[in-house]
């Protein structure tokens, strides 16, 4: 009788282990196992410079050089909701709603209504104008263009609605020799300089003036200028409306500026031809003043009649130009710049 009541129990309780292992997951029944090697080192998480703390017997561990972290420590510090799925064994990770979204969307705001005043604030300065007053416009130019080629200048700025007017004085008493030695494409960069200063700072400015003698030699203008609709500037010498200009005037003008280009000695420029072809001679004393010609360099000559040259084509942009400098004598050539030649420049002593 006592056998037969151990063998019930041993049936009964095979019976109770059979059931059991019928009720475990079948993912787990069929899953991989393996035996890891997992190393605790007191792995440290920091998220924005504050410790975050795991769960009693959930901390970090190490298994092959790589970290591994609980999903749902992470997913806190992320901010995110984490779902278990325990039958199918998925893990579903959603954004959290909360006060970070709403913070976030207020910051946008925020901005937006920033660009708003910025843009408002940018149209009302370009509707204004420049808010850089003209008095320290003026002050900065001085600062800056008060002395060109051994020339002082002093400018003085006045402003009429969009237009504004340049008056650039010099003492001509003073600097004639240095103001003579100008060219016309001197000048027109001198003052195409200063004019996109001004329009840097009022880009909608009309821009007009003109040069003039302080010491009073001349009450004339000189060199008028006006810039065009795209800021470059245009020169009017005679300030008239004839743009006919005479050989004759113009080797007179040339004289002026070049008779002491050269400090050591005067040359004196003579002027032959038509508007179609003109030639320049330049003359000066080569037997009295060989040895400071044999000081010049080459360069020094060339851009000596370069100038002359440019001087010319400015008023004749058409005409076929060619240059020689001699001796007083005029049979002694001392050298030659022909822009038709492959060799433009010759000096020939």
């Amino acid at each position: 009788m006592k056998g037969k009541i151990i063998k019930k129990s041993i049936l009964l309780i095979l019976a109770v282990l059979l059931v059991i292992g019928c009720m475990v997951p079948a993912g787990f029944a069929s899953g991989t196992k393996k035996m890891l090697e997992a190393w605790y080192m007191n792995v440290k998480i920091i998220s924005n410079g504050q410790q975050v703390y795991a769960e009693a017997g959930k901390e970090p561990f190490i298994v092959d050089g790589t970290t591994y972290v609980p999903v749902r420590m992470m997913a806190n510090i992320f901010n995110k909701n984490i779902d278990w799925d325990p039958v199918n064994y998925i893990i579903t990770v959603t954004d959290r709603p909360g006060q970070d979204v709403g913070y976030l969307n207020m910051q946008l705001i925020m901005k937006d209504n920033e660009i708003k005043y910025l843009e408002a604030r940018i149209k009302e300065l370009e509707d204004k104008g420049s808010s850089y007053d003209i008095d320290d416009l003026e002050d900065d130019l001085n600062d800056y263009y008060d002395e060109y080629k051994n020339v002082d200048f002093d400018i003085t700025l006045s402003e009429s609605k969009s237009k504004i007017t340049v008056i650039i004085e010099f003492s001509l008493k003073k600097d004639r020799t240095a103001w003579n030695k100008l060219t016309t494409k001197n000048i027109q960069s001198y003052l195409q300089d200063i004019c996109d200063d001004i329009l840097d700072e009022y880009p909608k400015a009309s821009i007009s003036g003109y040069f003039k003698d302080s010491s009073k030699t001349t009450s004339s203008k000189m060199y008028s200028f006006t810039t065009t609709s795209k800021g470059k500037v245009s020169l009017d010498i005679d300030d008239d409306d004839d743009d006919d200009v005479d050989l004759r005037d113009l080797e007179d003008d040339l004289n002026d500026m070049f008779y002491d280009y050269f400090k050591d000695f005067k040359v004196e420029i003579e002027l032959k031809g038509d508007e179609d072809d003109i030639t320049f001679n330049v003359y000066m004393d080569y037997d009295r003043y060989d040895d400071e010609w044999d000081d010049l360099k080459n360069k020094d000559i060339e851009y000596f009649m370069e100038d002359i040259y440019f001087e010319i084509e400015y008023e004749f942009e058409d005409a076929d130009i060619i240059g020689y400098i001699y001796d007083w004598d005029g049979n002694t050539r001392l050298a030659r710049l022909d822009p038709s030649r492959s060799t433009e420049f010759t000096r020939y002593k």
